[in-house]
């Protein structure tokens, strides 16, 4: 599970909970719960989000939201550079049939995608397009999940300010006094107060907009596309890998290109361990 964004969730509707509660009767009042706006600003992002993708990109939805709670399933840089290292070696020593079995242990798709291809593409260049290739398919794929939820963290707040403005319109013709030289005070009064109740409860549909949009669907359009960077990072890595593999170079002649994706630390430590191999 991804701490980050559960804590993100909790600390941030903790604290709108919190500015809700009324300061006299430290309860939050009523108003804020209106099912009507909460239709408005849930079924127009959703009418909205329908006409904008086809259907089974819809049906995905939750399983891309999925992926902000589950912890990086990305492997580390580390672990990508032992893989690497350890298929190197075997090659060298026994040849393509020596890791056929390694190949099929590997649980990165990418890394075994690209493996399997070395062992039957002869050409660097080809080898090289497939992999990009491969990886151009996966930001696509990426995209679409950020720019669904990015253009929901729009709609909300547009519908939001449609129910506002639905409810001003209905709460206005409903208050209206007719002539006003035959209405009493107390009468002007008592609609006062109705009209500044109504356009109170008018204006939640907004809030429920605002709220969905900066605490939902944005930081979820966020998430993913940090996810999404992490994961192009990585098969940048093992495109390198897989090229120097590929072209027959020793393992620390890869080992030294593939440090420059990592820090300081990570590149001592793998120096260490690799020049004894």
């Amino acid at each position: 599970m991804d701490i980050a964004t559960i804590i993100g969730f909790i600390v941030g509707l903790g604290l709108i909970l919190f500015g809700m509660v009324d300061s006299v009767t430290k309860t939050i009042p009523q108003t804020f719960l209106n099912y009507q706006g909460i239709a408005i600003v849930l079924g127009g992002t959703t009418a909205a989000t329908l006409i904008n993708y086809p259907l089974k990109k819809i049906l995905s939805l939750f399983k891309v939201a999925g992926l902000t709670f589950r912890g990086n399933s990305v492997e580390s840089e580390n672990e990508i550079i032992s893989t690497l290292v350890e298929i190197n070696i075997t090659i060298r020593k026994k040849g393509i049939a020596g890791i056929e079995k390694m190949i099929d242990s590997v649980e990165n798709r990418f890394l075994r995608n690209g493996l399997q291809y070395m062992t039957i593409e002869k050409d660097g260049e080809k080898l090289l397009q497939f992999l990009h290739n491969e990886m151009n398919h996966m930001i696509r794929r990426h995209l679409i999940g950020q720019r669904m939820f990015e253009n929901m963290g729009t709609y909300a707040p547009a519908f939001g300010l449609l129910g506002t403005v639905m409810g001003l319109i209905l709460m206005m013709t409903s208050q209206s006094i007719g002539d006003p030289t035959g209405v009493s005070s107390l009468q002007m009064e008592n609609s006062m107060n109705n009209l500044l109740a109504g356009m109170g409860v008018s204006l939640v549909t907004t809030f429920y907009g605002v709220l969905l949009s900066n605490l939902v669907f944005n930081p979820i359009s966020g998430k993913l596309k940090i996810r999404s960077e992490e994961e192009i990072y990585i098969n940048e890595m093992m495109i390198m890998g897989i090229q120097s593999i590929h072209q027959k170079e020793h393992h620390l002649k890869m080992v030294e290109k593939l440090l420059t994706f990592l820090d300081k630390n990570a590149k001592e430590f793998h120096r260490s361990e690799n020049e004894s191999l």
